[in-house]
């Protein structure tokens, strides 16, 4: 029995030694080609940095307090650079004299990143940059300092852009990647301004994909929406990085830096980053109308588990979005989707069980609410219609779901008024037409100026007002009873101020010439 061990372990040995031998000038040709590798890589990134840096910008904000805590910096480190951002707004003399100033106490000063988006002025910056600003300046790569206006902001993406007075000419506009082909694994770097040092660029790779936090579509208790199909990296990330990029190996942004997750309030391997695809839909709008309308079907739902399986009968692998509830007037429940009333006990909250499950989104399964809301903002606009497929009672049901504009911040944080008595049923006002705000790509296809100010009609509802009066698609609103319209959220203010079955006037372009239409609003929940 001895004599057998020892032959195995000699046996073992050998091979040991003859695999050892062999592999020897192997372990050092690959060691050779990783090193060669490395250093390629090296050579690539020092390359993009000087092509990509001196489209970054260093920006630095004025703002009420309390406006902003996203990018707040920690006391210790915001002290640091208290003398550095103040600079861009007050002499020497001023400063001095600021602690007497007691009107300086109403205002917090902070800073982030901002890059070049097209060669007119345009800088691209987090919302969360500017947020309750009342001075912005960026200062350029190689030092010059220019005020900037704040021209449109979405909250909802995070997403701001800036114009800039006398902006330096010769810069390079970013290239826009598509963050739909990004992998897990892939090489990317950040460049920004980390707590006030401008310019750093960090490397790392994609850690993550699809990173969408729960959003409480239609609990308008949160200001914020949250952002879909988030990318996650281990690219360091720090205060002052918001609104820098995050390039790949090809140098294109693909994506815009927003955030990161720490318990130091310094990078822990977590940065996260705005999807490029979802600001190649936000920016284009909020340049040509200073806002961005995303597109809404108004429910709320969660995931199904192997427990709410179990409780409904389901096979356990069973997958999609269960409906908790829908919002009175919204798409969903136009589509006739329903939530439900019957409730379960689950980890110390309470879970609608019986309400419609969504297992399809067009042609796409749904594996949760993160599935629906990443195809929302990445697919779909105001005014297009979509199919939702899934499960109600055990049966197959689909819902066709004309998608209308998510209520704005304002809305979505406006008081009730204790006007109306709450059992006076509500009637809103209706055209019956899909609108949107007019963009450069919708002024190209229809030959506008770029003077032409309204809204687009998008589609027209039948045996509504608006096909009364010949309202046709393509269709520009300039005016509401006398009244020029620009944006959509104008035309709401203006529609709202009416009563169903008022007269008002409409004043179209159509083909480059204008027409005058009267019509009686009817009463349809809608736009």
């Amino acid at each position: 029995m001895k004599k057998n061990t020892s032959m195995i372990r000699l046996i073992f040995v050998l091979i040991f030694m003859i695999a050892s031998f062999f592999s020897v000038p192997l372990v050092s040709a690959n060691s050779d080609n990783a090193t060669e590798e490395i250093l390629e890589a090296k050579t690539e990134l020092g390359k993009l940095y000087s092509e990509i840096n001196p489209s970054v910008v260093y920006i630095s904000v004025k703002s009420v307090k309390g406006a902003s805590a996203t990018n707040a910096l920690p006391m210790d480190h915001f002290q640091d650079l208290m003398p550095f951002i103040q600079e861009f707004f007050n002499s020497p003399n001023q400063n001095r004299n600021r602690q007497n100033d007691p009107t300086e106490e109403q205002y917090s000063y902070n800073s982030g990143t901002g890059f070049v988006w097209d060669d007119k002025g345009h800088i691209v910056t987090n919302y969360h940059v500017i947020e309750g600003a009342v001075e912005v300046r960026i200062t350029y790569h190689d030092g010059i300092v220019r005020d900037a206006t704040v021209i449109g902001e979405d909250p909802d993406s995070d997403l701001a852009v800036l114009a800039i007075e006398d902006f330096e000419t010769g810069l390079t506009p970013l290239r826009m990647g598509d963050s739909d082909e990004l992998e897990v694994g892939e090489f990317v770097a950040a460049i920004g301004n980390p707590f006030g040092n401008t310019g750093t660029i960090t490397v790392g790779i994609v850690s993550a994909l699809g990173r969408s936090f729960i959003l409480d579509d239609g609990d308008f208790s949160n200001s914020h929406y949250q952002i879909p199909d988030m990318i996650q990296t281990d690219a360091a990330i720090n205060p002052g990085n918001s609104g820098g990029v995050l390039i790949n190996l090809d140098g294109e942004v693909v994506g815009v830096v927003n955030s990161f997750s720490s318990t130091t309030y310094a990078s822990a391997g977590i940065g996260y980053a705005i999807p490029a695809n979802l600001a190649k839909r936000v920016i284009p709008s909020l340049i040509s109308s200073g806002a961005y309308q995303h597109p809404w079907i108004g429910f709320s739902g969660i995931s199904l588990t192997n427990e709410l399986n179990e409780t409904l009968g389901f096979d356990r692998d069973q997958r999609g979005a269960l409906i908790q509830s829908v919002i009175a007037g919204s798409p969903a429940e136009a589509a006739g989707i329903r939530g439900g009333k019957k409730t379960l006990d689950s980890k110390s909250s309470k879970v609608v069980v019986d309400g419609d499950v969504i297992t399809m989104i067009e042609d796409r399964k749904v594996s949760g609410m993160d599935d629906i809301i990443a195809y929302l903002a990445s697919n779909t606009s105001v005014g297009d219609t979509i199919t939702l497929s899934g499960i109600r009672d055990g049966k197959e049901a689909a819902f066709e779901v004309t998608l209308r504009a998510r209520p704005t911040l304002a809305e979505r944080t406006a008081k009730p008024t204790t006007e109306t008595k709450a059992s006076e049923p509500s009637a809103n006002p209706w055209l019956g037409t899909t609108v949107r705000n007019l963009d450069v790509k919708t002024r190209s296809e229809l030959d506008l100026d770029d003077d032409v100010m309204g809204v687009l009609v998008t589609s027209v509802s039948d045996d509504s007002p608006a096909s009364d009066a010949a309202i046709e698609v393509d269709d520009v609103i300039v005016s509401f009873d006398g009244t020029e319209v620009t944006t959509v959220e104008e035309l709401k203010e203006l529609l709202f101020a009416y009563a169903p079955g008022e007269r008002v006037s409409l004043t179209i372009l159509r083909d480059g010439e204008e027409i005058d239409l009267r019509l009686t609003l009817g009463s349809q929940p809608g736009l």
